[in-house]
């Protein structure tokens, strides 16, 4: 297979704006030279928007936006690239009688100088690509599909959404956005890994627990705020969630050098643990 087949090949991930660096930099110098490649990125963009309005908007669970939240909460941030300083470069006037053309780099970019192209009139070239598209493999359809339903999944999100979800993410929110904002990370008896964050700012705590157990019979989980003197102050009760992560925003106001502690309690909770935590984290 030749360079230019092969890049041939990246029309549809291009049409998709899946490509990148100088990936993305080499195609669009091929698409410069090729009318073919040009008319199949149109047309594939076409087909996908296409798609993507064929296809009838669904809502998201109700607690879909409490638990991205949640996620951002206990994945790890790379720090922020550095701000490149822009170059000035002087670049002499062309004389008024000059008949030279430009440089692209004059022009603008090479995404501009393809889409300054007019495709008005159907040539040969554009016959083939649509009809090759046409016959190409359903996945890349199914690509283009998926796509276009992030992207509407994306407007949707947080649109539909359970009052109380709504509250859950925007605390969840808080803290993490927290100048002072920590979290803590230890195992569940029985099962699962709980990541506590909170700020002593805010007062305020939540915890997230991926693969906690449900309770068999009539328990519940209880949250609980246990300062130096050892004394359980009750920040609610939760049940494990279908979806395998658990979110629970604590109830109540923390203090510097609480522990944060989980209990299985009778349906309802109680007022003081009637047994060992099945986790404690201390605040400090």
């Amino acid at each position: 297979m030749t360079d230019r087949e092969e890049l041939h090949l990246l029309s549809g991930a291009y049409a998709l704006n899946a490509l990148k660096g100088e990936e993305k930099n080499r195609f669009e110098a091929f698409l410069l030279t090729s009318e073919e490649a040009r008319a199949e990125v149109y047309s594939l963009s076409d087909t996908a928007v296409s798609i993507g309005l064929a296809t009838e908007p669904v809502a998201p669970p109700a607690d879909l936006k409490t638990r991205l939240m949640a996620q951002i909460a206990i994945t790890p941030q790379l720090a922020p690239l550095p701000v490149a300083r822009p170059t000035l470069t002087t670049v002499p006037a062309a004389s008024p009688d000059a008949n030279t053309q430009q440089p692209l780099s004059s022009q603008g970019s090479a995404a501009e100088a393809i889409r300054s192209v007019s495709l008005s009139a159907p040539s040969r070239a554009t016959t083939r690509a649509a009809a090759r598209w046409y016959t190409r493999p359903v996945v890349i359809l199914v690509a283009a599909a998926a796509a276009v339903a992030l992207f509407v999944g994306g407007n949707i999100l947080g649109l539909s959404a359970a009052d109380e979800s709504q509250q859950q993410a925007a605390a969840v929110s808080a803290i993490v956005s927290a100048k002072d904002s920590q979290q803590a990370k230890a195992a569940v008896a029985g099962g699962g890994t709980a990541t506590f964050v909170w700020s002593v700012g805010l007062r305020q705590s939540a915890v997230v627990i991926d693969k906690l157990p449900k309770l068999t019979g009539d328990k519940t989980y209880e949250l609980w705020y246990i300062d130096k003197g050892s004394h359980a102050t009750p920040a609610g009760i939760f049940n494990a969630a279908s979806s395998g992560t658990t979110v629970s925003v604590l109830a109540g106001l923390m203090s510097a050098g609480d522990t944060f502690g989980i209990t299985v309690e009778p349906s309802g909770g109680s007022q003081k643990p009637t047994t060992a935590p099945i986790v404690a984290v201390p605040s400090a």
